[in-house]
C-alpha cells in the first residue's frame, strides 16, 4: 500500500489496532504488519489456516469500517492472494481493488 507522509502516523494507528484484534481471532496463523520510511509503503502479512478463517476475519466486528478507514488514507492497494481460496473466499476477495490471485503457490 503506498502512503503519502502526512497520513503515516493515522495509518500505523490503523495496522497495529487491526493486527491487534486479528492476533486473536480463530484460524489465524500470522497477522503482521511492516511499514518502510524509505519506500513510503506499508505491508501487512496475513495467514490462515483456511478460507473460513479469513471470511470470518472479513465479517468480524468493525473490519469492514476499519477498512474504509485504511483506503481512504492510502494511495494504492496491491493484494496477492496465494492459495486456492474457496469459491466463497474467492468471491469476496475478488471484490477488494487490486487483488491478485496466485493457485499455483497452493501448499500440497
Amino acid at each position: 500500500m503506498s502512503v503519502e507522509p502526512e497520513n503515516v502516523p493515522q495509518i500505523k494507528a490503523l495496522a497495529e489496532a487491526g493486527c491487534r484484534a486479528a492476533r486473536d481471532q480463530p484460524g489465524t496463523l500470522t497477522y503482521d504488519w511492516h511499514y518502510s520510511d524509505e519506500r513510503r509503503s506499508l505491508v501487512v502479512l496475513e495467514i490462515y489456516a483456511d478460507s473460513a478463517a479469513h471470511i470470518a476475519h472479513m465479517q468480524a466486528e468493525g473490519h469492514g469500517e476499519m477498512m474504509g478507514s485504511l483506503m481512504a488514507l492510502i494511495g494504492s492497494i496491491e493484494f496477492y492472494v496465494l492459495g486456492e481460496p474457496t469459491a466463497e473466499h474467492a468471491a469476496m476477495l475478488s471484490a477488494v481493488p487490486g487483488a491478485q490471485f496466485y493457485s499455483e503457490l497452493a501448499t500440497k
